[in-house]
């Protein structure tokens, strides 16, 4: 019997979540084969299994978090006394050599996912002492015999039904049957005090308040544990608000030509805005600079990796394309598509979640005029589109209807001041209005 311990995933997290098996107890499976897919902090990836053998017991249920380095899988292997997988210590699996792991040697090989897997013994009696089972780092206790339930009990009280008085139903006006109504009271479990036997709304109140079968119902609250990408989107968004000075600027844009140009052709209008940010970006490069407080310094980069804003069902992700200041706005509108599939479908690599410089965040398709998004960890610019609305705007001399759209762009104060943001907003403004500089490289 082999145990196969949750491994870091190498993004330094504490946990993960199971987000579905691919296997069930009694399963013969082969070494590397998939055995769940497992949510870290960006997105789901594959955990392959560590031994050829059977499954003999899954530790976590699909939707539980579990702990690095706690229980995950056990496997009946047909030859126990197997090496463990290469990169593990073999004096770290002998578990009656010592009570205490033995040291790696000395410039030995570097720790993988598969060191995290322990070699079980033969379980102790109940009455022995838990055996303890060395591994390479660090140490577990396996407590042998089974789990034991205590039987719960509780003090069952009968229920007694209130009965309605005899003789003909309450009765009630108007006004106070619409409010038993709205309060869920049935008037026939009301005592009426009113005149010729009338429930009032006193009557109401009373049975509102009082316990017993005929109490108003209070509305009861739940509550949802945060994991997976919802927890680590809290914790980067709530350390880039207290960490990072956030200033924003915003201008109308008419879009008219842009949309236009959209509709006739194969650019959608997110790709068109992209091409337009992209030509700004180049003029005001430090929209694109990251600041490292540690260091107080400020690192520019070579390309602009354009991040897009993805929501999904597991929550919000950034997916970046690459040196996309490279691409014309056909390129652009193919991987935007590719990336946001892809995103929902979990599938991004990690590079493709980390490796952005500037986000662009289209508010605007959830039907809102504009909002001032906050920055993406390690970025110093995002730029928010809000929804294309028709309106009076002055044309070449006269009042016309026209598409106009919001452009918000929050920045990094540290890096940026209101003269560089507006420049590069009046410059991302200046290309929507003229939409033919989007098309070109």
């Amino acid at each position: 019997m082999k145990t196969f311990l949750l491994p870091d995933l190498g993004e330094g997290l504490t946990d993960s979540e199971i987000v579905a098996w691919r296997v069930k107890e009694g399963d013969a499976v082969e070494l590397n084969q998939p055995l769940a897919d497992i949510e870290t902090a960006k997105a789901v990836v594959e955990l392959p299994s560590p031994y050829e053998g059977t499954i003999a017991k899954l530790h976590a249920a699909e939707g539980e978090t579990v702990d690095v380095g706690a229980p995950l899988i056990d496997f009946d292997v047909a030859d126990d006394d197997a090496p463990a997988p290469s990169g593990s210590d073999e004096s770290a699996t002998d578990a009656s050599a010592h009570d205490d792991p033995a040291p790696s040697p000395e410039g030995g090989p570097v720790a993988t996912p598969a060191d995290t897997v322990a070699e079980v013994r033969d379980a102790p009696a109940p009455e022995e002492k838990p055996e303890k089972v060395s591994v390479l780092v660090g140490h577990i206790t396996v407590h042998g015999g089974k789990p034991t339930r205590k039987r719960r009990a509780w003090d069952v009280e009968p229920f007694t039904r209130q009965e309605r008085p005899s003789g003909r139903p309450n009765r009630a006006m108007p006004p106070v049957r619409k409010l038993a109504k709205e309060r869920g009271i049935d008037l026939q479990s009301v005592r009426p005090s009113g005149r010729d036997g009338l429930v009032t709304r006193a009557d109401l109140e009373t049975a509102g308040t009082a316990s017993g079968p005929q109490a108003q119902p209070q509305p009861a609250s739940t509550r949802e544990k945060v994991t997976g990408l919802r927890k680590h989107t809290a914790a980067a968004m709530t350390q880039s608000a207290l960490t990072v000075p956030h200033a924003a600027t915003f201008h109308q844009v008419d879009v008219t030509e842009t949309l236009a140009l959209a509709r006739s052709g194969d650019a959608s209008f997110l790709a068109l805005a992209s091409r337009a940010i992209l030509l700004a970006a180049k003029r005001w490069p430090d929209v694109t600079a990251a600041f490292h407080a540690d260091t107080m310094e400020l690192e520019r980069f070579a390309h602009i990796n354009l991040g897009i804003a993805v929501s999904t069902d597991r929550g919000l992700v950034v997916a970046s394309i690459d040196e996309a200041e490279s691409m014309d706005a056909l390129e652009l509108t193919a991987a935007i598509k590719d990336r946001a599939t892809r995103a929902r479908e979990g599938s991004l690599t990690m590079a493709e979640l980390t490796s952005s410089n500037i986000t662009i965040s289209n508010v605007g398709v959830f039907g809102v005029d504009g909002g001032i998004p906050i920055l993406n960890p390690g970025e110093s610019a995002i730029i928010a589109l809000g929804a294309v609305r028709r309106m009076p705007w002055e044309h070449e001399g006269e009042i016309v209807l026209r598409d106009v759209c919001t452009v918000t762009v929050s920045f990094d104060h540290r890096v940026l001041d209101g003269r560089e943001a507006a420049g590069f907003l009046a410059d991302i403004a200046a290309v929507l209005e003229r939409p033919a500089l989007a098309l070109a490289r």
